[in-house]
């Protein structure tokens, strides 16, 4: 595995698991630095339909994390490795037009 490799899959399992505790840190109601930096509170602007494509942060974070996990152990970048510039990609799209656009 190539160092750049190395370091993209690093970055991911530290941004998705930082993401992960936020996350879940927000959900039971912790109000603090960490939980409220890039958050928007209302949510009246923001249709249905995003919800249903784009909520899945969970499911997003947890994937990349075991992705990134996967590909480190085994060594090689791979399909496991590409996966994870997928998700990052689709995350921060999603990002972009919650915070852009509602």
């Amino acid at each position: 595995m190539k160092t750049l490799q190395k370091f993209w899959l690093y970055l991911i399992l530290i941004f998705f698991s930082l993401h992960l505790i936020r996350d879940l840190l927000q959900d039971i109601g912790l109000k603090n630095l960490y939980t409220t930096v890039l958050y928007k509170e209302d949510r009246s602007l923001v249709p249905w339909w995003y919800w249903v494509v784009f909520s899945s942060s969970y499911v997003i974070e947890i994937l990349g994390i075991i992705l990134a996990v996967i590909s480190l152990k085994g060594g090689k970048f791979g399909l496991a490795g590409t996966l994870t510039i997928f998700l990052a990609a689709y995350f921060a799209i999603a990002w972009l037009v919650y915070w852009f656009l509602f």
